[in-house]
């Protein structure tokens, strides 16, 4: 028998480009530093190393637009540290 996880299970940080804004304050609050602001089509945007990642949620915590959602994505092993970071996903 298979547990179910929580709603509120701290799995991989998702990012909604779509409604953020840019701000920069889940960069700002990381206490990892795990998020690093790159500029995508002259709009900022959050990119997240889940290798630093301590999924704390302070940045969700603190983003206005409510742009990051908690996951229950938590099978992140790999041997390629390149692959533990997440671009951000723009739709043109």
């Amino acid at each position: 028998m298979q547990s179910q996880l929580k709603e509120n299970f701290r799995g991989q940080p998702i990012f909604d480009t779509t409604v953020c804004v840019g701000c920069g304050l889940c960069s700002r609050d990381c206490p990892a530093q795990a998020i690093e602001m790159v500029e995508i089509n002259g709009k900022r945007y959050p990119q997240l190393n889940l290798a630093k990642c301590i999924f704390c949620y302070l940045c969700a915590d603190g983003c206005p637009r409510k742009a990051i959602k908690n996951s229950i994505v938590f099978e992140l092993a790999t041997t390629d540290k390149s692959s533990l970071i997440i671009k951000p996903h723009i739709n043109a």
